[in-house]
């Protein structure tokens, strides 16, 4: 079984939040997933939201046309 590496908890299942990421180089942001566990709330990871880039990506190309 997973452990968190903060509180030690077993991590039977994962909180999924959303936030947005920033480069620190630029001024663009994109949507993102945090991985949290459940027991105290500590980041784990962290992605640029898949679903999102589609979402995006698809919105592009139908204005392109």
């Amino acid at each position: 079984m997973a452990k968190c590496p903060k509180c030690e908890k077993a991590v039977t299942y994962i909180k999924i939040q959303g936030m947005d990421a920033k480069a620190g180089f630029g001024a663009s942001s994109w949507k993102a997933l945090t991985y949290v566990c459940p027991s105290c709330d500590t980041i784990l990871s962290v992605q640029i939201d898949p679903i999102a880039i589609k979402t995006d990506t698809v919105s592009e190309l139908k204005r392109g046309r």
